[in-house]
């Protein structure tokens, strides 16, 4: 398999920016001309250019930031599968074990899980169809309609 096709097109954008940054440094081209010529910052040349390769630009782009509700997702799990799903008891519970973080944080962790739970719709009452009256089936004199 070819390595562009593994890369995803922000990978390959920032590949790509950073190999026309060098080259156009090794021309002798300036840090604001780049930046004017290619219509970007001037912050991101200077970035471009102290990086050596493109990987050290791509680096703790993936590493999601620790949140403070990690230590009691595991708890919060075990809640959720057993049954319990209010998110203001929850938060409460977890509040007496340490948790110093807002109800939305939780509330937020909890919404996937929300829209995963499979609703059940109870099976229509047996009798007419929608959108069938009642009285359909009663008989009428000839040349009449009902109301």
């Amino acid at each position: 398999m070819d390595a562009t096709k593994a890369m995803s097109p922000i990978e390959a954008r920032i590949r790509e920016r950073h190999a026309t940054i060098h080259a156009l440094l090794a021309q002798g081209h300036g840090i604001r001309e780049i930046a004017r010529e290619l219509h970007i910052g001037g912050n991101t040349v200077r970035r471009n250019a102290r990086a050596a390769v493109p990987d050290q630009l791509l680096t703790g782009r993936r590493q999601p930031r620790p949140s403070q509700l990690d230590p009691y997702k595991p708890h919060l799990d075990k809640r959720w599968t057993e049954g319990h799903t209010n998110a203001i008891q929850l938060h409460a519970e977890l509040q007496t074990l340490g948790y110093r973080g807002s109800y939305q944080i939780i509330s937020d962790y909890l919404r996937p899980r929300r829209r995963r739970r499979i609703r059940v719709v109870p099976p229509a009452p047996p009798g007419n169809p929608p959108g069938h009256r009642l009285d359909d089936a009663t008989p009428r004199a000839p040349g009449r309609r009902g109301t």
